[in-house]
């Protein structure tokens, strides 16, 4: 038994927003976009957040492991509450035990990295999720250079797949960019001095070090994963002389820059290509930099298999309608009618008590004739047999549709409204809303999986709710 980083996840949304459509609608004002209008951009769904996606990187970490996880870390500069445990909420979705302890960090972009160089140093086990889903004033650079996701690592001891072997951080308070408590966005200096200052002088410091410590020279590592900028990562690939070959795809090109979870997006898809006995640094950057140094083992390649980004990037809904986009991040403020006015208020005291079945969704199945059904219930729907049902998790299950409708005239932000109902193996049947299929896409029988997502938003009291909803299934 060794310790190391046991599996990774990662998770990104669907739908992708075409560079040139942002720089055609706003354009007009802003000229200075159009060398940023190539490729396409990552964009959450309106029932989308920090907190849904994190779930999304955990089921995709943990599928197919047994490791009993005692500690979970959220990451995030856009966590969905200021007081309430997101890293909590993500715990109870992915079916944790109640004595698992929780973490949320938060701070910086380098929050993720800043936590896993402490918990690798300590040899803590661990489920550490970076999350973000930062928004962009429209017009401006960083919306051309946002993305939404998030991603993971798992930590302990088994069979690892990566072994960790130093770690250096240095802390300057160099402010690149900002955004004060209340401001919905980032506010950033100018980008040649933050490479000369930043980049070119606090990061080298750090990657040296944790070289150093290691016993190695930085001209012997395989693989460095560098979030930041292109300016900066050619910049910085000059003055330590290495090749720019070796350092990682930033992704940049087909999902953005997903702040805090970057750095980890980026390492999820290094070590679904990488080789055995490759050595990677990993560097987050953020008011300091921490630089990270782990060394892959033989188990990689049984250990990566069906995990990672790969799959997540290759499920594409291409879009190029700019006002979609600003509609579905609440940019742009659409009149829907009456059909949008209502109050939905959360009963909190009874939230509480129903908690696990909406949260982990837990359902139960019959020991006496393996029935499921969801909500777990004292009589199988079944059988008829009394208090015979074990509690089970529809979250990880594939349903089928049973039956489904396109309701175009109920509200919704993304029209058409669409729900259904989904049968799973063992005869549960659940009445659920959909989400992520286009209009005319779904159909009788469709295989689908469950997804972690926000039901509705209580605007009065500012209080998001959440549930699971059936979304298009994912394959490699």
């Amino acid at each position: 038994m060794s310790y190391g980083i046991l599996s990774f996840g990662a998770y990104v949304p669907s739908l992708r927003l075409d560079r040139k459509a942002v720089f055609e609608a706003v354009g007009w004002a802003t000229p200075n976009l159009r060398g940023l209008a190539s490729g396409e951009r990552s964009v959450a769904n309106w029932d989308e957040d920090a907190i849904t996606m994190a779930v999304e990187a955990g089921l995709d970490c943990l599928a197919d492991t047994e490791f009993s996880v005692p500690h979970i870390c959220m990451a995030s500069t856009t966590f969905p509450f200021s007081d309430r445990s997101n890293s909590g909420l993500v715990a109870d979705a992915l079916n944790l035990q109640r004595s698992i302890a929780t973490e949320d960090f938060g701070g910086s972009r380098r929050a993720g990295t800043s936590a896993l160089s402490r918990a690798l140093s300590n040899n803590e086990s661990s489920l550490m999720i970076a999350s973000d889903c930062r928004e962009a004033q429209p017009g401006s650079v960083q919306e051309m250079n946002y993305g939404h996701g998030s991603a993971c690592v798992l930590l302990g001891e088994g069979k690892p797949i990566a072994e960790f072997l130093s770690s250096s951080s240095e802390h300057e308070d160099l402010i690149d960019q900002y955004r004060a408590n209340g401001i919905e966005y980032d506010y950033s200096l100018e980008e040649r001095w933050v490479r000369e200052e930043g980049w070119l002088k606090i990061a080298p410091e750090a990657m040296q070090g944790a070289a150093s410590k290691a016993g190695i020279e930085l001209s012997e590592i395989d693989h460095f994963v560098v979030h930041g900028n292109g300016g900066a990562v050619a910049a910085l690939s000059k003055k330590l002389g290495i090749e720019r070959s070796r350092f990682a795809d930033d992704l940049k090109a087909i999902c953005g820059d997903t702040g805090a979870a970057h750095p980890f997006l980026m390492l999820s898809n290094v070590l679904s290509n990488a080789g055995a006995g490759d050595t990677v640094m990993l560097v987050g950057f953020g008011q300091g930099v921490d630089a990270l140094l782990i060394k892959t083992t033989d188990h990689l390649t049984t250990g990566r298999q069906g995990r990672g980004a790969e799959r997540f990037m290759a499920r594409r809904r291409a879009t190029s309608n700019y006002t979609f986009y600003l509609s579905l991040r609440q940019r742009l403020s659409l009149d829907f009618g009456l059909r949008a006015e209502r109050d939905n208020r959360t009963a909190l005291s009874a939230f509480y008590r129903k908690r696990r079945d909406i949260n982990a969704m837990i359902g139960g199945r019959c020991s006496s004739c393996d029935a499921l059904q969801y909500p777990k219930s004292i009589i199988c729907v079944s059988c008829g047999a009394s208090d015979s049902q074990v509690e089970e998790s529809l979250s990880g299950l594939t349903g089928r549709v049973k039956s489904f409708t396109e309701d175009w005239l109920a509200y919704t932000p993304s029209p058409p409204y669409i729900y259904g109902n989904v049968e799973f193996d063992g005869g549960a049947n659940v009445m659920l809303e959909f989400t992520d299929f286009e209009p005319g896409s779904l159909r009788t029988g469709d295989e689908i999986r469950l997804a972690f997502r926000v039901k509705d938003r209580d605007e009065k009291r500012k209080f998001h709710r959440y549930f699971w909803k059936p979304a298009p299934l994912t394959r490699l």
